[in-house]
């Protein structure tokens, strides 16, 4: 019962967290997360999703740049989600990766129906590991929603992400630099019957 409680405890604590500190994970922290994310459900229990992890900044700062040029490339269209990241990939000093140490992209065959669920769990693993190592992290749509982008897609398959795949999801990772408290839940969101 005492264990229930610490997960649950790690559940309603756990933050994205956006400002961290610059040092790098350990090998054995990094190799932990990932590890969790191999734990996760998957249709079918198929395991076609896969963990591209880097700690190495000049990918990092390649990819920041990708998202900031290709993003800064387009316009803003009324009712798009997407229109935040156009606005500061507008401005200076942005970054997508919020200058996390580690970066990990989720990648699934893109014909499995199931892909983006099965990514999107073991993301969750690797926060819930995470934040219980003391480990901030914070989801990263950019990738994702430049999947199909000739330049992003050329640069994943450089590092690992086959030409039958696409990125489902990523996060960033690092030991934080803010401590940020859990706001009230918004009722009127579950239906008991």
């Amino acid at each position: 019962m005492e264990q229930g409680r610490d997960v649950l405890n790690l559940l309603k604590t756990r933050r994205s967290i956006r400002k961290y500190q610059p040092q790098a994970l350990s090998k054995e922290q990094l190799g932990a997360i990932l590890e969790s994310g191999l734990y996760a459900p998957t249709g079918g229990n198929h395991q076609y999703s896969r963990f591209i992890a880097t700690q190495n900044k000049q990918i990092l700062e390649e990819i920041n740049q990708i998202v900031k040029e290709e993003f800064a490339k387009r316009d803003l269209e009324e009712g798009c989600y997407q229109n935040k990241t156009i606005v500061k990939a507008k401005k200076e000093g942005y970054s997508c990766l919020h200058q996390a140490p580690a970066l990990i992209i989720a990648v699934a065959p893109r014909e499995h129906g199931n892909s983006m669920a099965d990514c999107a769990n073991g993301l969750e693993n690797m926060q819930i590991a995470a934040w219980s190592l003391g480990i901030g992290t914070c989801w990263i749509n950019q990738i994702h929603w430049l999947t199909e982008n000739p330049r992003m897609r050329d640069f994943l398959y450089q590092l690992g992400m086959r030409t039958d795949e696409d990125a489902f999801g990523s996060l960033v990772a690092g030991h934080p630099a803010e401590k940020r408290e859990t706001p009230p839940r918004k009722q009127g969101r579950l239906v008991i019957i």
